[in-house]
């Protein structure tokens, strides 16, 4: 009895230890820290971040809970846009939920297409107007305008190059609430008045500012 006690004892010990240790694989991954530029997963999804001058930190504080969940903090960049969601991205529909954010330009469904090189925006929060207007699409129970603009030796995912940007933007989403985005409504729309889409590189919930800002943002996708 005493030898099965022993027994049983050590091996929720060694259970315990199991767990435990289980435990801090997870904490410590979902404490990764990214500075300034940086790729990678996090508890099951892909991360961006990019940014120009200035400085900004990446986190993510609530990923074990919420695996899509990211932060991110900035100050005096000429540019950041970071986030989390998929590598590459699909036709898929989207949700989100931004728990506080400021000194943002816009929050967006955001990503990259190759052959054609495309970077795309289905803009959330703030605004993502520029270029040239193509019309509008109806999405999700809002009504989005849709512009085209050429980015003239500029740095994409391909190193410095030009290419097209596709922007859809709304804008009106509210802090704190649920979101929802079927992006094969806007990737269809696209399609139809001549605006190409190659194949998907990456796509995330994107937090973008420029312009000597600085802020912050705590966000999550699914």
């Amino acid at each position: 009895m005493h030898m099965i006690g022993f027994n049983l004892a050590r091996a929720l010990k060694v259970m315990l230890t199991v767990v435990i240790a289980a435990g801090c694989i997870t904490m410590a991954a979902n404490a990764q820290t990214v500075y300034n530029n940086g790729t990678g997963t996090n508890s099951g999804y892909y991360y961006s971040l990019y940014s120009s001058g200035g400085s900004a930190t990446m986190t993510f504080p609530d990923a074990g809970q919420y695996p899509g969940n990211y932060a991110i903090t900035w100050s005096g960049v000429n540019d950041v846009v970071g986030g989390k969601g998929w590598q590459t991205g699909s036709a898929q529909t989207i949700g989100y939920n931004v728990g506080y954010a400021n000194g943002y330009n816009n929050i967006s469904i955001y990503g990259w297409t190759t052959n054609p090189l495309v970077e795309y925006y289905i803009c959330e929060f703030g605004s993502v107007a520029n270029g040239t207007y193509k019309g509008s699409v109806s999405s999700d129970g809002h009504n989005y305008s849709t512009y085209e603009h050429t980015q003239y030796n500029q740095p994409s995912i391909e190193g410095t190059q030009t290419f097209n940007q596709y922007l859809d933007n709304w804008g009106g989403a509210s802090i704190g609430s649920n979101g929802t985005v079927t992006t094969s409504n806007h990737f269809n729309h696209w399609k139809n008045i001549g605006m190409n889409m190659g194949a998907f590189n990456y796509q995330i919930l994107g937090t973008e500012s420029y312009g000597g800002r600085s802020g912050s943002v705590n966000a999550t996708v699914w």
